[in-house]
């Protein structure tokens, strides 16, 4: 394996060492922002002065020529760090202590750069012994890079007036946003009722969308995906680590048509018009920029991979929606006894994506099995599976609630309030329960609530979509529709007000 000669920058490293001897307040910067393995191996003078200088730090004491040499006296490392020559030596190589942060970032580029070199060659010996598993060998190389990565973004504390003028900056941006006066600051989410909780999707947020099984996660992720990329004319990128890109197309072309996925799914029969509304959906979805990955069980480890190179690609990427948190593999071997662990660290990284991408990433999750021992069905937040730091990582947690998804299997929702106001007046339970239907919809209508359980920087509650679910399309409600909701829902609160557990 040839020798790579590692980078090293000996004038940045004595100035940083002679502003400190220099500079009381200098010191203590050079100290909090370094290490002694940031000095290279070119000059093993200056590790071993700032070896001195933190022993000194750490008794709290001071830091000068004088002080330092009386330090590697005691530490018997004079002779080899030069001793008061050098250190004198160093004190006047400095122009200006005020300059220390350049110093140090100097210093911290080449440092990391170096020990990216050398994990590098440690993963090249690592493979030359050989691997077991390539997956799990490609994961922990890219977590390790990842970290080494990651020392490069650290940055001193900023003012309140560099803050200020940055937010003063982002205020005018918006304010000049053709969507601003819809209260629109992000990217419209293509529903009005969830812009005015989002105000469209913020970069870096994280948004995990979680329902039980065939409840519509997934249509309703294609749907936000697809309004994304149509409405903004921007880049998205959809994970579908269940579903081939073939089937979520399907789906798709039906929700853009209004032809059902039974129909497109045969292709037999079709008639004339259906064909047209075919054609003419294919053409609108080729125009936008969607882009697929259908990997069955990615590793996170290319997940991420490929989310970085999408947005290389695509500057001006605006979303990505992956589908789904349990289907994401940190490793080649299933541990059950740490998966709530693994999907916790996953959530993380998936956060620390969206952040150092600058775009907000949509995960969708499942509800775990729980949520049917709540009394009317409706899912908490607590109804995570496998929460872990789901919740703390998230800055928008929304849970879908679908009616009918129950009643069909004649599950009555009934709360315990409304059985104890029945049997108080000798009513009979029934198991279906009639819902207000919206006549000037079709396709097989479901009325489903997305509850916004958790929204970091805006307000929580609910609200009601209309899934047509022939065509794995959301609508919003018509204004009729909505105002015979709130009557019922008024009614139900007069009937049942007051009687609690």
């Amino acid at each position: 394996m040839p020798s790579v000669d590692l980078p090293n920058n000996v004038e940045a490293e004595r100035s940083v060492l002679g502003a400190m001897l220099c500079d009381s307040s200098a010191a203590q910067v050079g100290i909090d922002s370094l290490n002694e393995d940031d000095f290279s191996d070119a000059d093993p003078r200056n590790r071993l002065v700032f070896r001195a200088m933190q022993a000194l730090y750490q008794r709290r004491s001071a830091i000068d020529a004088q002080t330092v040499n009386g330090q590697m006296v005691i530490m018997q490392i004079d002779e080899a760090a030069g001793g008061l020559p050098y250190l004198l030596e160093l004190v006047q190589t400095v122009i200006n202590p005020d300059n220390i942060d350049l110093y140090i970032e100097m210093v911290h580029e080449t440092s990391v750069l170096r020990q990216l070199l050398l994990k590098t060659q440690e993963i090249q010996k690592k493979y030359a012994e050989g691997v077991e598993s390539v997956g799990d060998f490609i994961t922990q190389s890219n977590d390790e890079i990842a970290k080494i990565a990651q020392k490069r973004s650290v940055q001193g504390m900023r003012t309140a007036q560099e803050v200020a003028s940055s937010v003063a900056a982002q205020i005018e941006e918006k304010a000049n946003n053709v969507n601003s006066g819809k209260g629109v600051t992000g990217l419209a989410t293509g529903f009005d009722v969830l812009n005015d909780y989002t105000h469209g999707w913020q970069k870096g947020d994280l948004i995990i969308l979680a329902a039980r099984p065939s409840v519509g996660k997934t249509a309703f992720g294609l749907n936000l995906a697809y309004l994304a990329a149509f409405k903004n004319k921007v880049p998205v990128g959809f994970f579908s680590l269940e579903m081939s890109a073939d089937r979520v197309m399907e789906r798709l072309i039906a929700s853009r048509s209004a032809v059902s996925n039974d129909r497109i799914q045969t292709g037999s029969f079709l008639t004339n018009m259906e064909k047209a509304k075919i054609s003419s959906a294919i053409a609108e979805i080729s125009e936008t920029k969607l882009f697929f990955d259908d990997t069955p069980n990615c590793k996170l480890g290319d997940l991420v991979a490929k989310a970085t190179k999408l947005k290389k690609q695509n500057p001006d990427l605006g979303l990505l929606v992956v589908d789904y948190l349990g289907r994401i593999r940190y490793s080649d071997k299933a541990d059950l006894a740490h998966q709530q662990q693994e999907v916790g660290f996953i959530s993380g990284a998936l956060k620390q994506l969206a952040r150092e991408l600058q775009i907000p990433v949509i995960c969708l999750a499942q509800l775990n099995r729980n949520v049917e021992s709540n009394d009317d069905k409706r899912p908490t937040i607590a109804n995570l599976r496998d929460s872990g730091n789901i919740e703390q990582d998230a800055d928008i947690c929304m849970l879908m609630y679908r009616p009918d998804y129950y009643t069909a299997q004649g599950v009555s929702l009934k709360n315990k309030s409304q059985r104890k106001f029945m049997a108080k007046n000798g009513e009979q339970e029934e198991l279906m329960e009639e819902q207000p239907v919206d006549s000037k919809q079709t396709g097989d209508n479901s009325k489903t609530t997305i509850i916004v359980a958790k929204n970091r920087n805006g307000k929580t509650g609910s609200f009601d979509l209309m899934f047509q679910k022939a065509y794995s399309r959301f609508t919003e409600p018509t204004s009729d529709f909505q105002e015979r909701q709130a009557s019922m829902y008024a009614d139900a609160n007069a009937n049942y007000d007051g009687f609690g557990e």
